[in-house]
């Protein structure tokens, strides 16, 4: 086998080798990715820009970088006006994917097991057995309690761990959004989950879903009404990408 060896003296990039050798990426979403990194951190780019410094057109373009954001190198993120309402959105492009850690659900003092609680009564007649199970009853009736809207998300989410964080996060949100938005981003994430074979490890937390409303991003834009005028030719930026 013929080896290559490159000589490079000016006009060259240097990147985190992280994204050039995850044998999760194709060699187009490869190339997209080192192209972008080895562009200013503050440059606004668009998608026939970019198009047009390849051959392989804005089709295959749009691909990678979906490819891209699926392995955790691209981010999507809402900015919101004075208003409170999403009027765009923030496109990052990392070196390193950006995957999420599994939550770990911290248990309060009073659920924590106690040994030779008894010992406290020995000498004295008592019901603390009927009433401690009475109490561990309690508390779990009520920590098993969810909303009947929360449990049509859940039965739908594509990845159901911490089932009680999610819920807390749930609440949170449902105050921003109504829950046909919440509902709507929901079954938009798992048709996309299930659209793009999208691995468990890297489906996101419906806590995490919820507190950062990424639900917001799979919901469907209504569609602008038909104009008779003549339609102008404009350049999209590459967050239309992700839609």
């Amino acid at each position: 086998m013929v080896a290559f060896r490159v000589s490079k003296n000016k006009n060259y990039t240097t990147i985190n080798n992280t994204g050039l050798r995850d044998e999760r990426l194709t060699w187009k979403a490869k190339g997209i990715l080192v192209y972008i990194l080895s562009l200013p951190d503050d440059w606004v780019f668009y998608m026939e820009e970019i198009a047009k410094h390849s051959k392989d057109g804005i089709a295959s373009l749009k691909a990678g970088m979906k490819e891209l954001k699926e392995c955790g190198y691209v981010k999507r993120f809402p900015i919101k006006g004075e208003d409170g309402k999403i009027h765009k959105w923030e496109t990052i492009i990392y070196e390193v994917p950006q995957v999420e850690k599994p939550q770990v659900e911290i248990l309060p003092m009073e659920n924590l097991p106690v040994e030779n609680e008894l010992l406290l009564s020995t000498n004295i007649p008592s019901t603390n057995n009927t009433n401690s199970a009475q109490k561990k009853s309690l508390r779990k009736n009520v920590s098993e309690s969810y909303s009947d809207e929360f449990e049509q998300l859940w039965k739908i989410y594509p990845k159901r761990i911490d089932k009680k964080q999610g819920y807390k996060s749930f609440k949170a949100a449902n105050k921003k959004h109504s829950f046909e938005i919440i509902l709507f981003g929901v079954k938009g994430y798992g048709d996309y989950i299930k659209r793009n074979g999208t691995e468990t490890k890297f489906v996101k937390h419906a806590s995490t879903f919820f507190n950062n409303e990424c639900y917001l991003e799979y919901v469907e834009q209504p569609k602008p009404p038909v104009q008779n005028e003549p339609r102008v030719a404009t350049n999209f930026s590459i967050d239309n990408l992700l839609d």
